[in-house]
């Protein structure tokens, strides 16, 4: 009794879990009939017959199988009744309404422990919206297929490997390019191999961008079609990704539009020919009502490229256009727009906005026209923007440059004027001794002289020698300095004690009155060079002031190296001058128009400074006059004492 409630309850259960699955499960006898011993009720659903029509009638199976497939099932039913394989297929039933469904039909045959067959255990599954779905898809497919392969373009779809493989390409491709698919798909490098060279780098690099980023590709260039002809060809493509995002494949098109290149060719010749006829192209088209409260009626799509904007915030808000001018711009644009509505005439103004997409700002023409409307319609404002940042940036660059060429010119007209002064004066400092040594000559040779008047004279030709020997010894060292070949040779050096000497020995000074307080001050220095620099000061000072006007010589230490200061009571130089007056022949006011100097002697000065790393300048001396100034470091401008000795420079040397 235990025995037979367990199996009625385990029958139950198998029951309940058979006829609550979305299909319909049968058991069929293993003989050659077809009858069915059982089925289960979710047959009805399927077919329309309920489960008793299925056992009771055993014919019905077959005649309600589809007539286009009977054939083809039945002889499966038949071979498989031969070898006891499963049975599997799909196949349309005839309902009992007369609609058509489509079912998936699964059974094995089950055996008993000898291994004799025992029935045919299966199930049968609706699978009419997997069918349709399925059919939906081809008939998809034909269509997009079709579609494809009509229209005027390449189609064509490459894996995103490294070679871009391509595994489909539309017939299409024999049509524009000449080779057929076959030869497309076959060959990785036909396309690369046939781009036009000047493309090629490019459109290949656009390629390998696009699939390893997923970026749209988009271009243009030249390819060489089957039989060498040259054709442009647009090609665009996007990426297809897997559920996970991956890239999978790149589905892209190819349009010959060498047809359109060569018109834009065309046009483009044509406007070369007619640009100089062409005086204004509108770029933004607008219309306004002549009201400033009401909102633009009309602003051509250009305005979101140029004006950088929000095209509908554009047409709702009146005072956005007001908000884009520059705020120094902003109110001479709004009364000159308030004036032209007034006046009912239309304006043509030029000023400068900010684009909101980028925060650049760009130079505007903004011309109108006044439409008086009449007739009940309101008056309108219709007008153009074009954007003229580039012409306005090339006319501040002219100005520029023509500023740069006025200034350029002014400094060669100060320089030829410097020149001349200079070869003036250099020709006065040669002349006026060489004629004194000439005529001293002449007078030692040809006339006898007491020994008194012939030492004088001799002494008047060694002074005139000095003077050309110092002349031509400032030449050459400025051309030296300028080429950068002289190097310095320190030497510790009592600088106090050698300007001392310096002062003493100068014959420049003739009978002027120099004071000297000179501290003593051993700083590494090149004796030579700061002797020049002291004999270049004086003789400066003696130029530019009167016989009567005194004459300073400091030395002092300063900052761990030593300051040298020559300075007079004289005029003092000029505020325009002291920045300017270490310059190459520059000269100031001189106090001897008979012997201007050549304007070499300051340079010379602060050329030696710079040599030792420090500096020359000009102060006003307190009380009056000009205080000249040279700073020398204490420690070489090279860091190293230098042990080698280049030769002196023509005339030098010799004291200190």
């Amino acid at each position: 009794e235990r025995a037979q409630r367990l199996q009625a309850e385990t029958e139950a259960r198998y029951r309940s879990l058979v006829e609550t699955i979305p299909a319909a499960v049968y058991t069929e006898p293993a003989d050659d009939s077809i009858s069915t011993l059982y089925m289960s009720p979710q047959v009805e659903a399927i077919t329309g017959y309920s489960a008793e029509q299925w056992v009771d009638d055993p014919d019905m199976w077959p005649e309600i199988i589809h007539p286009d497939d009977r054939e083809r099932v039945l002889a499966e039913d038949r071979r498989i009744a031969n070898d006891g394989q499963p049975f599997n297929m799909e196949f349309r039933i005839v309902r009992s309404d007369g609609g058509i469904v489509w079912v998936h039909d699964e059974a094995v045959l089950l055996k008993d422990s000898a291994g004799r067959p025992q029935f045919w255990q299966g199930f049968m599954a609706d699978i009419t919206p997997q069918k349709l779905a399925e059919e939906q898809l081809r008939e998809a497919e034909t269509r997009y297929r079709s579609l494809v392969e009509n229209l005027p373009a390449v189609t064509y779809i490459d894996i995103v490997d490294e070679k871009s493989t391509t595994v489909y390409v539309s017939p299409q491709v024999e049509e524009i390019l000449g080779y057929t698919t076959q030869e497309w798909v076959a060959d990785d490098e036909l396309w690369v191999r046939n781009l036009h060279p000047d493309d090629r780098d490019q459109i290949v690099e656009a390629a390998r961008h696009h699939n390893m980023t997923g970026d749209p590709f988009d271009v243009e260039y030249r390819f060489r079609a089957k039989g060498g002809r040259w054709l442009w060809i647009h090609d665009e493509a996007s990426i297809e990704r897997d559920d996970a995002g991956r890239p999978r494949f790149s589905q892209g098109v190819m349009f010959d539009i060498t047809e359109r290149r060569e018109a834009e060719d065309q046009l483009r010749e044509t406007e070369a020919k007619y640009r100089a006829l062409v005086e204004h192209i509108p770029a933004v088209l607008y219309v306004d009502p002549a009201d400033p409260l009401e909102p633009t009626m009309y602003v051509s799509p250009q305005a979101e490229e140029v004006l950088g904007i929000d095209r509908e915030r554009y047409l709702a808000d009146s005072g956005y256009w007001l908000e884009l001018v520059d705020a120094e711009d902003r109110e001479r644009v709004l009364e000159a727009y308030h004036d032209s509505l007034e006046r009912r005439e239309g304006w043509a103004i030029e000023y400068r906005i900010t684009r909101p997409s980028d925060g650049h700002v760009i130079w505007l023409r903004d011309e109108s026209a006044y439409l008086p409307g009449g007739e009940g319609r309101p008056d309108l404002v219709q007008g153009v923007m074009a954007d003229i940042t580039e012409r306005k940036l090339a006319e501040e660059a002219l100005q520029q440059s023509e500023r740069r060429e006025r200034e350029a010119a002014e400094r060669l007209r100060t320089l030829d004027e410097m020149k001349n002064a200079f070869l003036a004066a250099v020709s006065h400092e040669l002349r006026s001794p060489l004629t004194s040594i000439l005529g001293l000559s002449l007078t030692l040779e040809q006339q006898d002289l007491t020994a008194e008047d012939r030492g004088d004279l001799l002494g008047r030709l060694a002074s005139n020698a000095r003077k050309l020997d110092r002349l031509l010894k400032d030449l050459l060292d400025i051309d030296r300095l300028n080429r950068g070949i002289v190097t310095p040779q320190y030497r510790a050096t009592d600088v106090g004690a050698l300007v001392r000497r310096t002062v003493d020995s100068l014959d420049i000074l003739a009978d002027r009155s120099v004071l000297v307080e000179a501290e003593a001050v051993v700083v590494p220095v090149d004796p030579a060079k700061v002797e020049r620099i002291v004999e270049n000061l004086l003789a400066n000072a003696v130029r530019h002031t009167s016989a009567d006007s005194g004459i300073w010589v400091r030395v002092a230490p300063q900052d761990g190296g030593v300051q040298i200061a020559v300075e007079d009571d004289g005029s003092g130089v000029p505020k325009e001058l002291k920045q300017a007056i270490f310059e190459p022949f520059l000269q100031g006011p001189t106090a001897s128009p008979h012997s201007p100097g050549t304007g070499i002697g300051l340079s010379l000065v602060a050329l030696f400074a710079e040599l030792h790393g420090g500096r020359a300048w000009v102060e006003d001396r307190e009380g009056g006059g000009a205080s000249f100034r040279v700073f020398l470091p204490g420690t070489p401008s090279n860091g190293e004492r230098r042990a080698q000795h280049e030769e002196p420079a023509v005339g030098s040397g010799g004291r200190g």
